[in-house]
């Protein structure tokens, strides 16, 4: 993360430095807002690090800074994946359910067909439909005896 981005996010990155060096006040927070050479000095003035140390420590920051962001940015990615497979699990479970109104209403009308043609045969043809009621029960009869 170059410095301008930390410059320009100071706000959020302030908490993150006061996390990293602890003795920095929010006064001195307030005062660097975000500018690397104020880091340095309120870094030297409260720490007594010698200047080579605490650009070290400033980039190692610095550098963890930009992981974290990225972790953020890609959280914040995953987050609008996951709003989007939402949406679509919600979309689909909306279109199954129409289509299974649909298909019930289908297997309905298919049963009272049936029944009326059944119906029908029967009015047609009165003693086949007794014979064939009876084999039925003799059959059934069989099977289920002990």
């Amino acid at each position: 993360m170059d410095w301008n981005r930390i410059e320009g996010d100071w706000k959020r990155m302030k908490g993150s430095a006061k996390e990293q060096w602890g003795r920095l006040t929010d006064d001195d927070l307030a005062a660097i807002n975000g500018r690397r050479e104020q880091l340095e000095g309120k870094l030297q003035e409260r720490y007594g690090y010698a200047k080579d140390r605490i650009k070290r420590e400033i980039d190692n920051w610095a550098t963890e800074a930009r992981a974290g962001a990225r972790k953020i940015a890609n959280d914040a990615d995953l987050s609008d994946e996951l709003d989007a497979i939402r949406a679509d699990v919600q979309n689909l479970t909306a279109t199954l359910g129409d289509v299974a109104k649909r298909q019930a209403g289908r297997a309905q009308d298919t049963a009272v067909e049936a029944m009326n043609n059944a119906e029908a045969y029967i009015r047609q043809n009165p003693l086949q439909a007794v014979a064939i009621a009876g084999a039925l029960g003799f059959v059934y009869g069989v099977f289920t005896r002990r």
